[in-house]
């Protein structure tokens, strides 16, 4: 099983208390709100470098369209889902 270990945050308690609101207005623990956060901003980030990458390449953005046409139109899987409220 995987353990989970420490690791605090710091930041401003304004934005701390905005981010409690939210949870409670989620339904989320404080702590399941900054997980997501945390796993949504670095999937952006990885988007962001692919494209990047691709960029550096010079790879014209009608090929990367081309290669987005030819994946497979397979459904989320459930922990990639987005949950209706």
């Amino acid at each position: 099983m995987h353990r989970q270990k420490s690791f605090p945050l710091r930041f401003a308690e304004d934005e701390r208390a905005r981010a409690r609101q939210l949870a409670r207005a989620m339904g989320l623990s404080e702590n399941l709100l900054y997980s997501d956060l945390i796993q949504e901003g670095l999937l952006m980030r990885e988007q962001i470098e692919c494209i990047t990458r691709l960029r550096s390449m010079q790879v014209p953005s009608t090929k990367s369209i081309e290669l987005l046409d030819i994946a497979p139109d397979v459904p989320a899987a459930p922990e990639d889902s987005i949950l209706e409220a």
